[in-house]
């Protein structure tokens, strides 16, 4: 399946679990003033093709020095990339568009997917709001996430969580964690309700101590 959310990236089957063989690599990087949609389109020509799992998403990040855009390829490390693989030309050719718009790299990470909640409505989320953080206790920390997560599936409603673990890059976290909304209000919102429900005190009290480091947006230009 193409859909995935996110930070995101899973088949729409499942609903909740742990998926150690699904990697997501993250690209971030500074787009030109008034060459967004150059971007955009170059993207869809190049990575608008069937993959052999996961997907190849373009997103516009708010909220982080130096970045305005994000490109994240998401799926099997053992059943990867497109199903017909692109010439080496191509490849090359698909570069020199791009940087023709950008002005630099923005930094990179490679993530593990650990949790995800994908029931739902992944076309009504338009928009993650993302957490990179430090659990103290990084298996106390994932086994309270889970548990909070299927504990307010009333106040989620069609909306989606996920959970990731960073390998490597990223801005000093350990982890990130999202969730997906209409726009950034509804994320907002629904972040107020949920602070509101006994799940949520019982989540903090169990979790363990976590170390903020960033918190930022991004809303979905393509999902293939």
């Amino acid at each position: 399946m193409k859909k995935i959310y996110l930070l995101l990236i899973i088949s729409l089957s499942f609903t909740m679990g742990v998926y150690a063989q699904n990697i997501v690599r993250v690209y971030d990087f500074d787009v030109k003033m008034g060459h967004a949609s150059d971007v955009a389109r170059n993207f869809a020509d190049y990575h608008n093709v069937e993959r052999k799992s996961g997907a190849a998403i373009l997103q516009s990040v708010s909220f982080v020095d130096g970045v305005t855009h994000r490109m994240m390829f998401a799926g099997d490390p053992e059943n990867w990339g497109p199903k017909v693989k692109k010439s080496d030309a191509e490849w090359e050719a698909y570069l020199r568009k791009q940087q023709l718009h950008t002005n630099r790299g923005g930094g990179s990470m490679v993530m593990t997917s650990l949790m995800w909640r994908m029931e739902g409505d992944f076309d009504k989320c338009k928009t993650s709001r993302y957490w990179e953080i430090i659990p103290e206790e990084p298996e106390k920390y994932v086994k309270a996430r889970e548990k909070f997560v299927k504990a307010i599936g009333d106040v989620l409603e069609w909306r989606i969580m996920g959970l990731s673990s960073i390998d490597m890059g990223g801005l000093g976290g350990t982890h990130t964690s999202l969730l997906c909304g209409s726009d950034l209000n509804d994320i907002i919102i629904t972040g107020r309700k949920i602070q509101k429900t006994k799940a949520y005190k019982v989540y903090l009290e169990e979790r363990g101590n976590v170390k903020l480091i960033k918190s930022y947006s991004a809303n979905y230009i393509h999902n293939f």
